[in-house]
């Protein structure tokens, strides 16, 4: 643990269920008038959630635009062209609804809206943003990201490779968390979603820049995943495990913005490069191939996730105590159905140089040195050479 820290928030959290119907009074209150651009993507638009965010802001006079051209991984070009809308109709507050690709792109274009300059001059922190004249409200419909209280977004650049971009201004003044607005979710991305929010957690907690905030964040959010992910699966509609599934996405969001994320995120950043995998289910794999190994570089602090995630204190050491968190995170990912093997059906066949060489670049660079033990390149190899030679599981929900 560093012996000097600083533990800063900056977002307003609103929970409950039915507290998205507020949005209208929420939107005049951040910024002063009733006009907003509400980010979203075709899948939120299709279950009925955009249109009861928008009867919403309606109901309160508030003129809305919609920007919908988002997709998982946004892309560069997505982002400035929702900045342009921002522009052209004099925005001054911008909703994020979706998981965490719709609320980055709304972040990062409201800020990308406030200068001349389009999304790819910022990336990796080349330049600095202008001051933030948009105000943003996030209404998160996954229990994942924590992009609802994060300063970071992350984007694919024209190239198609993942960059991510960073401003002390990015985070957004609300996140107001709907448990109502995840239940229309599909097993497959309840599980990836969580699982990364799980991810966060273990990797804040567990990283170099911890601090007992940061851990109290994340200890409480590995609980209350390891607590509710079986049961929001189990039941769908079930509002009390996915509130606190919510709860536990905000809560590892606030700890990665304070404490960021490590190994698995290095790994699993270059597997959606070079893979085109969902996020959540990129983490996990990797995740489930370091955890073990990583063990060494912070043992207590691995007992500590041990027991948030439920593991009986029944070892005479915490080394034997944090040792059966690994498996205990193995079965989480077992029941949640998450397929760890890549490059079947309609993926694209990974190649391990293109793979590591992804992992080993400087917009990955940040996570690597943040992780609990050091990895060198002859590491990484030996983790990229075990998750492309993993074997497939049974039982998987849909891909």
């Amino acid at each position: 643990m560093n012996s000097v820290f600083e533990f800063t928030t900056k977002t307003s959290i609103a929970y409950g269920v039915d507290r998205a119907l507020q949005i209208g009074k929420d939107v005049e209150a951040v910024s002063g008038e009733k006009r907003a651009v509400l980010v979203t993507d075709p899948g939120v638009i299709k279950v009925g959630l955009a249109d009861v965010v928008l009867k919403a802001l309606q109901s309160e006079g508030v003129e809305t635009f919609v920007f919908h051209d988002v997709k998982s991984d946004p892309t560069a070009a997505s982002i400035d062209a929702a900045a342009q809308l921002i522009r052209e109709q004099q925005i001054k507050c911008v909703i994020g609804l979706g998981g965490g690709s719709a609320m980055d792109v709304a972040k990062m274009a409201a800020l990308v809206a406030g200068d001349q300059y389009e999304t790819m001059h910022y990336a990796l922190m080349a330049n600095p943003f202008a001051k933030k004249k948009v105000k943003t409200i996030m209404l998160p419909t996954t229990s994942g990201t924590g992009a609802e209280v994060t300063s970071t977004v992350v984007f694919s650049t024209h190239n198609q490779v993942k960059v991510w971009a960073w401003d002390q201004d990015m985070a957004p003044e609300l996140a107001i968390l709907e448990p109502r607005f995840t239940t229309k979710l599909p097993d497959f991305l309840t599980a990836a979603t969580t699982l990364d929010a799980l991810v966060h957690a273990i990797e804040a907690c567990t990283g170099k820049r911890t601090n007992p905030f940061i851990q109290a964040l994340s200890l409480q959010a590995i609980t209350l995943v390891s607590q509710n992910l079986e049961m929001a699966l189990q039941q769908p509609e079930n509002l009390e495990a996915r509130g606190k599934l919510a709860i536990a996405a905000t809560l590892a969001g606030m700890a990665i913005e304070q404490g960021g994320t490590g190994l698995a995120h290095c790994i699993g950043h270059a597997l959606g490069t070079v893979g085109k995998i969902h996020h959540g289910r990129a983490v996990s794999i990797a995740l489930h191939a370091v955890y073990d190994w990583n063990i060494e570089g912070a043992v207590e602090l691995y007992a500590e996730v041990a027991r948030a995630l439920g593991v009986k204190e029944t070892f005479s050491t915490k080394e034997e105590l944090a040792y059966a968190g690994t498996e205990e995170f193995k079965r989480l990912v077992a029941v949640s159905g998450l397929n760890l093997a890549i490059g079947e059906g309609h993926e694209p066949a990974v190649n391990i140089s293109d793979f590591v060489d992804v992992m080993l670049s400087v917009e990955n660079e940040p996570m690597k040195v943040n992780n609990a033990r050091f990895a060198s390149e002859d590491d990484l190899q030996e983790f990229a050479h075990a998750i492309l030679c993993f074997t497939n599981q049974k039982n998987r929900v849909k891909q």
